[in-house]
């Protein structure tokens, strides 16, 4: 939309935040066992806040408005952020709530499981998003299955001149069609995953998946594949991207950090294509430590992590 003045921020991020608490485990207990384990930690976590602290490493500029309680998780994953040069002043700190934290077990093979434990504060309502902090971004994005709280958001956000984003995972629970046409007529960018594209286009075939995705109105559908890479197609365009990373950790929020710096990217100006590459150097990179902003990537760390892999991008913007 033809904006005179720049806007203030990239990327405004609205939705959850919360504290990871990370426990190793030599296996899984089957039912009525236990098994020991010990902690590695407790991190902040969340996927908007996840995503928005990768797209602030990247370089992008962020602010968030993101749901918490009033209590130390809350403080602590809300100060991670502004450590981070993310701008959380209009987040939304419910009072007696309690933020919501996971409980992720590991097991020497990597594989993962998790406990997410709910509170009261999980995410902002539509009305406590304000039409002011929409239009101070280039776009907003937000997780597309708590429709109460995006489709009114999104469709504010469009009359802004402000693009839409959506992180589309497995639905836990079914809307309907017509809700979920409407969801997807919002987003200029949707970043699924392979059971978030089955979820909301019906197709388990990722092409086919994605073209039902692009007709709904979307200019950009990104799929996510984990350690398969990615495939990015717009009506025009499709190609894939390779994983990268001998070394996986853990792999808690890789979605999230690939999201965040591919849009990050998108804003610095690079194509598509470099976009999708430097998004799966970023992930590469986090999945090496244990915690999902551990080792997160600026710009010239992702450029410089495909050049010991051999790829030399066309136009470093």
């Amino acid at each position: 939309a033809g904006d005179m003045m720049p806007r203030a921020y990239d990327i405004l991020g609205i939705g959850d935040a919360d504290i990871d608490l990370m426990v190793s485990v030599k296996n899984f207990p089957e039912a009525g066992q236990k098994s020991s384990g010990h902690l590695l930690g407790r991190f902040p976590g969340g996927m908007v806040a996840n995503f928005l602290a990768s797209a602030a490493m990247f370089g992008a500029k962020c602010a968030g408005i993101l749901c918490v309680g009033g209590d130390d998780f809350g403080r602590e994953t809300l100060t991670d952020l502004e450590s981070r040069g993310v701008q959380v002043d209009n987040s939304i700190v419910r009072k007696g709530e309690s933020t919501y934290f996971t409980t992720t077990c590991i097991a020497p093979d990597g594989e993962k499981r998790m406990i997410l434990c709910f509170g009261g504060a999980i995410y902002p309502e539509a009305e406590e998003v304000e039409d002011a902090a929409l239009a101070s971004a280039t776009y907003v994005h937000m997780t597309g299955n708590h429709t109460r709280l995006t489709i009114p958001v999104a469709a504010r956000a469009r009359r802004l001149g402000t693009k839409v984003s959506f992180d589309l995972e497995r639905l836990q629970s079914s809307i309907d069609e017509s809700t979920k046409d409407r969801l997807l007529s919002l987003a200029d960018i949707i970043f699924p995953n392979e059971e978030g594209l089955y979820s909301y286009s019906g197709c388990s075939l990722i092409e086919k998946g994605a073209r039902v995705l692009l007709d709904k109105g979307p200019e950009v559908v990104v799929v996510t594949k984990g350690s398969r890479g990615a495939e990015v197609f717009t009506r025009d365009e499709h190609f894939s991207v390779p994983a990268f990373g001998k070394r996986v950790v853990d792999t808690t929020g890789a979605g999230d950090t690939f999201n965040g710096a591919f849009l990050a990217a998108l804003c610095k100006g690079y194509s598509l294509r470099d976009c999708a590459f430097l998004a799966c150097a970023a992930a590469a990179r986090q999945i090496s430590e244990v915690g999902c902003r551990t080792k997160l990537s600026t710009e010239a760390q992702a450029l410089t992590f495909l050049k010991e892999n051999g790829i030399y991008l066309r136009y470093n913007r």
